[in-house]
């Protein structure tokens, strides 16, 4: 089965109005709801379209690191 272009995973964010964000491929294809459309746009871009492409390593942090970085 040939993989998809990158072509094929153009997408746009649109809010629900429940306040949400979904990512939504041009075929129409909705993928990815978040809380903002950062969020939203990060997973889509990050995670979703990789597993789509067949990409995806599966981390998405440092492996083994238990030090949390930012203010808690």
């Amino acid at each position: 089965m040939p993989r998809k272009t990158k072509e094929t995973y153009e997408f746009s964010i649109e809010k629900s109005r429940f306040g949400l964000y979904t990512s939504v491929l041009k075929s129409g294809d909705r993928m990815v709801t978040g809380p903002t459309e950062a969020a939203c746009r990060w997973v889509t871009e990050n995670i979703h379209i990789p597993v789509l492409k067949g990409d995806f390593d599966g981390y998405t942090s440092i492996p083994r690191n238990s030090v949390v970085d930012g203010k808690l």
